[in-house]
Order: structure tokens, then sequence, then C-alpha cells
């Protein structure tokens, strides 16, 4: 596909208050990439394929979406969300595309644009209170290059959504190098958010692969960016782990251990896998007060934004409240979690 050259939109303003709270983690549902997306005969196994969902958690999401779908697609009622929640600014984004991510690379682009172009389109029905990351096809890297560029450059979106593995492959192997080293160049927040987890079996129930698998998976994707060297090679790359990074903030002092011991942990890095910790961004989406706490002082607080995950299933409500009544984290730290960090880093205007 043709990229259409167009200048880079304009940093997103907001007057409604000096420090305005911006929700980074958000989604939407957009009708027509659905159905494209659903056309799409699934092979395989593995998140694409959703064979870690079980009839019971497949019954309740169709139960929840129902509830929902005003806030998933109508910007007027997202917006009366927003204001009741103390939500000046959201970053929109979608993972209806990660199923296409089993298709071929041009059927995969066609739903990536599809997404992109819907995405860009919702931010344009409130342009001073949403901005928009966008969608790859990463099955397909030259066209994942291709998409990136056009969702920046083409269409103002400030990134991509990808999942924490690529069907089955981990995001810091080699062959998707070249698509780290353009999101480096175009300055591009690339937000992993996870679907599901690769390993169903023993995760079905209970929810456990949402509980459980998602964390680990944000993991697993950090882990192999660290070890792989991704994180040295690209040095400026702008990297959002969502739900506050998983796991593997939380139990860093295991693989620093590791590294100390084991050659193999050392293979392709020279620092402490807990060093490269200060280099993502991570959401507030962690449900607990003592962990955003710990977050901070693990990576500090200009690493952290706030989220929400709204609108479906597991949503932080009080966004606001969440960051403010957490104990241990200054009043300068609360304002760069719900308002500055997310203004630099997606360039918005304050």
């Amino acid at each position: 596909m043709a990229t259409t050259a167009r200048k880079k939109a304009a940093p997103a303003k907001i007057t409604r208050r000096k420090k305005p709270r911006i929700d980074i983690h958000t989604h939407v549902e957009l009708p027509e990439v659905k159905e494209l997306a659903g056309k799409i005969k699934m092979r395989g196994k593995g998140p694409g394929k959703q064979d870690w969902v079980s009839p019971a958690s497949a019954a309740e999401h169709t139960r929840q979406t129902k509830l929902i779908m005003p806030k998933l697609t109508d910007p007027k009622v997202r917006l009366r969300d927003m204001d009741a929640m103390g939500v000046d600014i959201q970053v929109l984004s979608s993972n209806l595309p990660t199923p296409a991510y089993w298709a071929n690379g041009k059927t995969g682009q066609a739903v990536a644009r599809a997404c992109n172009e819907g995405v860009a389109g919702m931010v344009s029905a409130g342009p001073d209170r949403f901005v928009g990351i966008g969608a790859v096809p990463l099955q397909d890297i030259d066209r994942a290059i291709n998409e990136l560029d056009h969702a920046v450059n083409a269409l103002g979106l400030r990134g991509a959504i990808i999942p924490s593995n690529i069907r089955n492959h981990d995001l810091g192997e080699e062959m998707f190098r070249p698509f780290w080293a353009k999101a480096e160049e175009l300055g591009a927040v690339i937000y992993i958010h996870p679907r599901g987890f690769t390993h169903a079996e023993r995760l079905e129930k209970f929810f456990l692969w949402n509980s459980v698998g998602q964390p680990l998976e944000e993991a697993l994707a950090m882990a192999s960016l660290i070890h792989e060297g991704i994180m040295d090679a690209f040095p400026k790359l702008k990297i959002l782990v969502g739900h506050g990074g998983g796991y593997l903030p939380y139990y860093s002092g295991r693989s620093d251990k590791s590294f100390d011991s084991r050659p193999e942990a050392r293979a392709n890095i020279t620092r402490y896998p807990s060093d490269y910790m200060k280099r993502f961004y991570y959401d507030s989406v962690v449900f607990d007060c003592d962990m955003l706490a710990y977050l901070v002082k693990k990576v500090g607080d200009r690493q952290i934004m706030m989220g929400t995950d709204y609108p479906r299933g597991e949503v932080e409500e009080d966004p606001v409240g969440f960051v403010t009544r957490t104990r241990g984290i200054s009043k300068v730290s609360k304002d760069r979690i719900m308002s500055r960090n997310a203004a630099r880093l997606f360039n918005i205007a304050i």
C-alpha cells in the first residue's frame, strides 16, 4: 500500500485544566475492523486463535461486550464517562487486529489499515480529548514498517499497539529488528498489550489466562527485548508495557541473580536486567496501591502513566483516586503519573 505524504499531526491540546489527566490505556471497537477480521480463518495455536479462552470466559465476554458496546463505539458516551472519571484525554487503541496476525501479510495490513483509519476518525470526533495509536501487521515486517509510517506520518497517530508475541515468536527475535529500528526512527510509541497466553492447558479455568497469563506474557515480552539486546541496540525506543509491566518489575531480583550466576543470561547484555526496567514505560493498571508505589520506587516516577483499560472487563474505574490515594508517592510524582509523563511521551501540549 502506498503511503500518503502528510505532515505529522500537531500536538493535541487541552484547555480544561492546567494539568490534564491523561488515560493512556483505553480501547475502542470498530465495526468495520471486526467484520473484516472475522472473515479470516485461524490456523495454528496461540493468542491469535483464542484457543486459550474457555467456554465460560467466552460467554461472559459476549455478555459484557453487549452491555458496554456504546462505550466502545460511541465517542459521546465515552466523553461522558471520561468526565465522570475526571479524565481529560484518552489515548485510544484497539486490540481487534490481533487475530489478523494469523492472516497473510496483505490481509493483515488491510485489517491494520482499517483499524488505523478508524482510530484516526474517532480522534477527529474529539481532537481535544482523544489521541490515537494504531496497529501493524508484524507477521510481515516490510508491511508493518510501511503501516507504522502511514499511521504516524499520514494519519497523525502516535504509535502502535502490538501483542506480546507474534505467532509465538518473541518480540526480541532477530526478525523484528527492522521494525524496532523504524519505530525508533519515527519516535513512535509501541504499546505492548497481551491477548491471552500461549499455553492454554493450565490456564483455561477460572479466567487464569487473564489474571495470571497476561502479566506473564508481559514479563516474557520485556525479558525478550532485554536479553536479545533490543534495548541496547535501539536506545531511543519508546516501549510502553500494559498492566504495570506484568510480573517482571516486581521480581527482577531473580533475573539479576541469574545474570550473576549463569553465562547464558549474560549472552547479549552487559548490565543487570533490572537496569533496563527504567527504559520501559508503564501504565498504572495494577489495582493495588502498594504495587504502584513499588513500581515508582523501582523505575522512577517519570516512566509511569495513568491508565484504566476502559471500557471492557477489568477496568480501573477511579484512576485519579487510585493514584492520589497511593501512599509513599509525592504530589509531584502523582502529577507526573496523571499528566506530565503521558504528555511528554505522546506529544500532547499542556
